[in-house]
């Protein structure tokens, strides 16, 4: 079944899935200020995840929406890694915080300043993953579901960082109108929403689903929650009835193309061959 027919098999049926937008998406690690060779996750001090907005859909009529351009959120993710994909349930005690560090309307912006040395010479963020992704609805919620493409098959960077070959994850935001619920950081600077936006939140709920619009996560602090979901492309396509497809994946030299690697004096181990660096 079509992305489309789903869409519209959704007016019959709640339970269906939609897609709700679609793109790229890069991981990238930063070492710590004093971790001159990184072997596990304690020698990072932070994670970045990138989506690359390339299609956002109405709904209603599965049409790319007319205000649509494309643009980039940074996402730096709380506890350096991706949440472990379970074969049971999720579970929602299990949830990763993260917050909306920017968007950006050029690549470039965030890459030249996740490249850039922060403390010491050499501690730029390392690019360890790209592949392709979406947000769709799911029933009550919504959830993020990505394959990788590089490197082709994970490696050992990818494990610790919890990076699966293809995962997706329930996604949603902290009510901004609430105090951070207990054993989550708050963010320095409150989430920069417009006042109309602040309207849609109302004070009962602690989490917001984005599974109508995704629009909550395109502004600077907003506070995301992922939990994870899913593993393996067969799984997310048997559950969601979505096809990640293939036929749209990037080439290496393509996705080493748009972060112009070949520009920057980047590790490029982690992202090539899944090697910690």
């Amino acid at each position: 079944m079509t992305a489309k027919e789903k869409i519209e098999s959704n007016d019959q049926n709640d339970n269906d899935s939609c897609i709700l937008e679609e793109g790229d998406i890069y991981f990238f690690y930063r070492p710590k200020k004093n971790s001159t060779e990184v072997k596990d996750i304690d020698d990072v001090r932070r994670f970045f995840m990138i989506t690359s907005v390339n299609k956002q859909y109405d709904r209603a009529s599965y049409k790319i929406k007319k205000t649509q351009k494309q643009f980039y959120r940074l996402f730096v993710i709380g506890k350096k890694s991706l949440p472990e994909v379970r074969q049971s349930e999720a579970r929602s005690s299990e949830r990763y915080w993260a917050r909306v560090g920017g968007i950006f309307d050029k690549l470039d912006n965030i890459t030249n300043e996740l490249f850039a040395d922060e403390f010491r010479k050499g501690d730029g963020a390392r690019p360890v993953g790209a592949g392709k992704y979406i947000i769709a609805r799911h029933q009550s919620h919504a959830e993020l579901a990505y394959v990788l493409i590089t490197p082709q098959e994970p490696g050992d960077a990818q494990d610790e960082l919890g990076i699966e070959k293809e995962a997706s994850f329930i996604i949603s935001v902290i009510n901004p109108k609430n105090p951070a619920p207990k054993g989550f950081p708050s963010s320095e600077e409150p989430p920069k929403y417009p006042e109309k936006v602040l309207e849609e939140f109302n004070k009962k709920e602690k989490f917001v689903s984005l599974e109508s619009d995704t629009h909550l996560i395109d502004y600077q602090n907003s506070q995301v929650i992922l939990i994870g979901a899913r593993e393996g492309k067969n799984v997310i396509k048997s559950d969601l009835g979505i096809d990640i497809d293939e036929e749209i994946r990037q080439k290496e030299s393509d996705i080493i193309r748009k972060l112009k690697l070949e520009n920057q004096n980047v590790p490029i181990k982690p992202l090539m061959e899944g090697k910690l660096e």
